[in-house]
């Protein structure tokens, strides 16, 4: 089995920064319960990404796991490495050729379907999740 989290740091530093000017800003008064219960909430969606390799999936979630996705591995058939751009942001993006899935700007695998569909899954360490990919697929 594999297991990887990443915590998204850049998120949890905007989202209470944001916070910290709404609590002490008198002009938005009427808005701060609103807004800082948006932030709160999108904290605790996003707030890492977890990927996970079993003996039959590929599964990766975000936060506590209320956003999920998996494919079966058998359905894998190519990975190489990729490299995030910065204006391609973090949390769920669509690409030209498919999806992308992160938590931080930088290292993501590439992953190629049966269905040739890809998904990006961002990682720290790229070459540990090809490595339990391969020994799984």
């Amino acid at each position: 089995m594999y297991k990887e989290t990443e915590i998204n740091y850049s998120l949890i530093i905007i989202l209470l920064v944001i916070s910290a000017f709404l609590i002490f800003s008198p002009e938005l008064a009427d808005l701060k319960i609103i807004i800082l219960s948006i932030n709160l909430l999108v904290t605790l969606l996003f707030f890492s990404l977890t990927i996970v390799i079993d003996e039959q999936k590929l599964r990766w979630y975000f936060g506590f796991g209320i956003i999920s996705k998996d494919v079966e591995l058998s359905q894998i058939v190519e990975t190489s490495a990729y490299k995030t751009k910065w204006y391609q942001g973090i949390g769920i993006r669509m690409l030209s050729d498919g999806w992308l899935y992160n938590a931080s700007v930088g290292q993501a695998i590439k992953i190629t379907l049966a269905d040739r569909k890809n998904i990006y899954l961002g990682c720290k360490n790229v070459d540990a999740l090809q490595q339990a990919l391969k020994v799984k697929v």
